[in-house]
């Protein structure tokens, strides 16, 4: 398969950077047609559309992915096939960004650990997932890594899904990208719903990173999905959301009647309604993303996803410049994309301080 441009994995990344930080502010926000009465039909010309101390920040869903990617630079510079145990590591790291301090307290990052945990920013509790926080938690106490057969719990909980975009921007083969994705989720997440829509979401973005249409990629995810135990349900909602985008952009009663998007097989259903038959212009992917939030749902992690799959499939040009000025971490986040290319698709060698080879 071809490479995939360096625009399409920022724009991936940077995308689903302002999906979420356009709906975590309005996160708990119900129902959507009142959260429409509020805030208007129409995208909102600011990402700091609200007043509100979240405004413009990014959550967990974009602090976690950040990990996913630094997990796999750091098994592709030790020269590791399996990244299951760096990816652990990585989110390992992001639990410990997360722990518990008095909010006066200072953060002082720590130091030769590589670029994230360098980042105070990083270190900013953004309502982290509690299957997440308590999964990892367990993690460290020395048990095997959880594994598809042997899982951690049984939540389908969606932050599996929200952090695996980097498997689909990275991999070699769209099969990769699928079971790594897989293999990941299920550190967290131990129900099928939970660690299959990762999965099918990192196949998806392979796809369209590389130039694959959205309808053709849907059908690759569902050909891996067929051999997998437990998928119907991700399948079958797959399903109901091609249906609804068959009859034309989404409303938010229609996005609401698959799920809230609080567990992956909803989150991934949403994402895949609003994301296909997107108008390329800059405004017709602003006006994606906000359908993609505004409804009484987990709407920080449906949007992260939307502007994952947007990204990925039109590049960072396509993306509002005037909400990428309002976003948080914009930087890092530019980065770590390209530290991702270059580690994946480059020849010039990263820094080592960086990206310690250690997982």
């Amino acid at each position: 398969m071809p490479v995939p441009p360096l625009s399409r994995l920022s724009g991936c990344l940077l995308g689903g950077a302002l999906g979420d930080a356009l709906g975590y502010p309005i996160e708990f926000e119900r129902p959507g047609t009142a959260l429409l009465a509020r805030y208007g039909s129409a995208a909102p010309a600011r990402l700091r559309f609200v007043d509100s101390p979240n405004a413009g920040l990014v959550s967990d869903d974009t602090q976690m992915t950040l990990f996913t990617a630094e997990g796999l630079i750091r098994a592709r510079l030790a020269g590791e096939a399996d990244t299951t145990r760096f990816l652990l590591g990585a989110y390992q790291r992001w639990y410990g960004t997360q722990a518990m301090r008095p909010a006066s307290k200072p953060v002082t990052p720590p130091r030769g650990q590589g670029l994230l945990l360098a980042d105070a920013r990083l270190h900013a509790r953004r309502a982290p997932g509690n299957t997440c926080l308590s999964a990892l938690a367990a993690s460290f106490m020395g048990r095997a890594l959880a594994t598809v057969a042997e899982p951690p719990n049984d939540s389908k909980g969606c932050g599996a899904v929200m952090r695996s975009a980097p498997f689909g921007l990275l991999a070699e083969r769209r099969e990769q990208a699928f079971l790594q994705a897989r293999d990941a989720g299920v550190l967290t997440h131990g129900h099928p719903s939970g660690y299959l829509s990762a999965a099918c979401f990192a196949a998806l973005v392979f796809d369209l990173a590389r130039d694959v249409p959205l309808e053709v990629a849907l059908g690759h995810a569902d050909a891996l999905l067929a051999i997998e135990a437990g998928s119907e349900e991700t399948r079958e909602l797959l399903q109901k959301a091609r249906a609804v985008a068959a009859r034309g952009a989404p409303s938010v009663q229609e996005i609401e009647q698959l799920g809230g998007g609080w567990t992956g097989e909803e989150a991934l259903a949403i994402a895949v309604a609003v994301a296909l038959g997107v108008d390329e212009s800059n405004q017709g992917v602003a006006e994606a993303l906000w359908r993609s939030v505004a409804h009484g749902g987990d709407s920080d992690s449906t949007g992260s996803l939307v502007g994952n799959l947007l990204g990925a499939r039109l590049g960072r040009e396509a993306l509002p410049p005037s909400w990428l000025a309002e976003l948080d971490l914009a930087d890092l986040i530019e980065r770590v994309a390209c530290d991702s290319w270059q580690a994946f698709f480059g020849e010039q060698a990263l820094d080592a301080s960086a990206y310690p080879a250690a997982c």
